[in-house]
């Protein structure tokens, strides 16, 4: 199935985006999310689990609704099944965990007929020729992304969607599913020097082809 990539539609991770910028503050806690059952979760500290770590869910959101699923199985759904194939760890010790990327391999193929590949390492240039063919990346990055940190603590430990590149291959374009304001969350562009501050140079490429 061909698809363009400015018609991959964006999920977010939480079930409401806004409430995120309350839960940064201080302000609030996930677990008060009023739409938490929209989420698939059995209850709201299940619903917790899955918006602190959903960000590798919500980019196989992406990926399935450009396909043309419809509809889309719920976040915490997708991350119970995706237990079964040590896509995470049953009870990891913080009570969420990261992605575990040959899972998730076997997870998107099985259930999905999806064609994935670990990408690690994927250097720069790796990423933007994935990206400039039939493939899509789940980069990982620094969680300041979102806020273009100047000098961030960490690169890695959250997951976007690289879905496109310019031409001339200086820039990236990436859905990021935690990002708080539609300019930080849908067909963000970076220049590439700006993208790899962030980048930890892996992640997983999904094959879907262009239209």
């Amino acid at each position: 199935m061909a698809v363009a990539r400015s018609a991959i539609p964006y999920r977010s991770q939480y079930a409401t985006p806004a409430l995120a910028v309350e839960v940064a503050a201080g302000r609030a806690a996930l677990e008060q999310d009023p739409r938490w059952r929209e989420w698939g979760a059995h209850d709201p500290a299940e619903y917790a689990r899955w918006a602190r770590c959903g960000c590798g869910m919500a980019c196989l959101q992406m990926i399935l609704a450009a396909r043309g699923w419809d509809p889309v199985p719920p976040i915490a759904r997708l991350g119970r099944r995706a237990i079964g194939y040590g896509g995470y760890e049953a009870r990891p010790a913080l009570g969420y965990g990261p992605l575990l990327y040959a899972g998730f391999v076997d997870f998107v193929a099985a259930e999905f007929g999806l064609r994935a590949r670990v990408a690690a390492p994927l250097p720069l240039d790796g990423l933007l020729a994935a990206v400039g063919g039939d493939e899509v990346v789940l980069a990982s990055v620094s969680a300041e992304i979102r806020d273009l940190a100047p000098a961030p603590a960490r690169r890695g430990g959250h997951l976007v969607l690289v879905i496109d590149r310019s031409g001339d291959g200086r820039r990236l374009c990436f859905h990021d599913p935690a990002g708080r304001e539609p300019e930080r969350a849908r067909a963000v562009w970076l220049a590439r020097e700006e993208f790899a501050r962030f980048y930890a140079e892996r992640g997983i490429a999904v094959a879907l082809p262009r239209g």
